[in-house]
C-alpha cells in the first residue's frame, strides 16, 4: 500500500497524459470518420474508393503495427523528426495514428447512422428546396447522431484503452509510467492493479455521461 501512495503522483501524471491523448484521438476520429463516411456516400467513385481503401487498410491491420510503422518507421525514410521536431513528432504521430485507426471504425458507425434515417426525410427537405448540404446538416445528421451515441461511446472507450499501446513505441502515458515504477519497485501486482482501476473509473464515467446524454435526447425527442 505504501508503494501505491508513494508512486501515485507519477501514475496520476501518466493518467493526465492518457486523458490528453484520448481527447485528441477522439476528436480526430470523429472528424476523420465523418469526412470518410460522407466520402463513402458520395456520388464520386474516386471518393468512395479512397474512403473504402482507408477503412479497409486501418481496420485490417493491428493498431500496434500501425503505430510502429508511422511513429518509428516513417522517420527511417523521411526526415519527419526534422520537419516536426524530434520530441514533437512521436507524440503527434501517435495521436494521429490513433485518430486514423479509430476513425476507420467511426466511418462505418456514421455511415450506418446516416443510412438509417428515413428516406422520406430527405425527400421532404428536397421538396422545400433545401440543398444537399443543408439537408445533411439540419435534417440527416441530427437524427443520425441520436442513433450513433451508443456505438460512438463504445468506440471512445476503446480509444481510451488503446492509448495503452502507445507505451511500446516510447510515448509517455499511464502504462509507460507504470512500467517505470515497476522497474524501480518490482511491485507489479499493486501498480498494474492501480492502473486497471484508473482505466475502469475513466471508462465508467464516460459510459455514464453517454447514458445521461442519450436519455436527455430521448426526452427532447418526445
Amino acid at each position: 500500500m505504501n508503494t501505491i501512495w508513494h508512486n501515485l503522483p507519477v501514475i496520476l501524471d501518466g493518467l493526465r497524459l492518457t486523458i490528453q491523448y484520448s481527447i485528441v484521438a477522439i476528436v480526430l476520429m470523429v472528424i476523420i470518420g465523418l469526412i470518410a463516411a460522407l466520402m463513402r456516400l458520395s456520388k464520386s467513385a474516386v471518393l468512395r474508393w479512397i474512403a473504402s481503401a482507408y477503412v479497409e487498410i486501418f481496420r485490417s491491420t493491428p493498431l500496434l503495427v500501425q503505430l510502429f510503422f508511422i511513429v518509428l518507421g516513417l522517420p527511417a525514410i523521411l526526415p519527419m523528426n526534422q520537419w516536426f521536431g524530434q520530441l514533437t513528432y512521436p507524440i503527434l504521430a501517435a495521436a494521429v495514428t490513433l485518430g486514423l485507426n479509430e476513425g476507420a471504425y467511426v466511418t462505418e458507425i456514421i455511415r450506418a447512422g446516416i443510412l438509417g434515417v428515413d428516406r422520406g426525410q430527405k425527400e421532404a427537405a428536397a421538396s422545400i428546396a433545401m440543398t444537399g448540404f443543408q439537408t445533411m446538416r439540419y435534417i440527416v445528421l441530427p437524427q443520425a447522431f441520436k442513433r450513433m451515441i451508443p456505438p460512438l461511446v463504445n468506440q471512445a472507450a476503446q480509444t481510451i484503452k488503446d492509448t495503452s499501446l502507445l507505451a511500446p513505441v516510447g510515448i509517455v502515458e499511464m502504462v509507460y509510467k507504470g512500467e517505470v515504477v515497476i522497474s524501480a519497485t518490482f511491485a507489479s501486482f499493486s501498480i498494474w492493479g492501480l492502473i486497471a482501476v484508473l482505466y475502469f473509473i475513466i471508462i465508467f464515467a464516460v459510459s455514464k455521461c453517454a447514458s445521461y446524454l442519450e436519455r436527455r435526447l430521448q426526452v427532447d425527442k418526445r
